[in-house]
């Protein structure tokens, strides 16, 4: 699997696990219908800035040495997926990024737009902090510390009894 698809299917598995935490999906989309955005689009756009931001911490490592971008991933802390998503300047998410597939393209086509007009920017601060809600939110949930990656449950029912 080429590394823009394990970002993008680490983000979606973030964010599927993250609905999960009681309240956390309810939530996240009242603020989307309060800020007049569309929840299911602003949930893809959500994926979308994880996985840039998951992709420009794996190009730093490739960069630093280490070219292994599925182990990487896995060791990656969420609080620096977090930290990403809000304070890596945005050209920095968007370098190094492979073709796309057309519905990639157009996620991250969209994201450029609100990263490149400036009468856009209160709606990406909006998804940046809403990404590091839900990171804090799933690292809360997760425990132990400082997760990783790794640490993620893939059992889709991981918090219902």
């Amino acid at each position: 699997m080429d590394t823009w698809k394990m970002c993008i299917v680490l983000s979606r598995r973030i964010v599927t696990t993250a609905d999960q935490i009681p309240e956390e999906l309810t939530l996240r989309h009242r603020r989307f219908r309060n800020w007049s955005m569309n929840p299911k689009s602003a949930d893809a756009l959500l994926e979308t800035l994880l996985a840039l931001s998951i992709h420009s911490l794996v190009v730093d490592a490739a960069v630093h040495g280490n070219p292994d971008a599925a182990a990487v991933i896995q060791q990656m802390p969420l609080a620096d997926i977090a930290t990403a998503a809000t304070v890596r300047p945005h050209h920095e998410l968007l370098a190094g990024l492979p073709p796309l597939t057309e519905p990639d393209q157009l996620r991250v086509n969209a994201l450029k737009v609100l990263i490149h007009d400036d009468a856009s920017a209160l709606p990406l601060g909006r998804l940046s902090q809403t990404a590091r809600i839900t990171m804090q939110q799933l690292a809360a949930a997760i425990g132990g510390g400082a997760p990783v990656c790794s640490d993620i449950p893939t059992d889709p029912q991981w918090l219902r009894p």
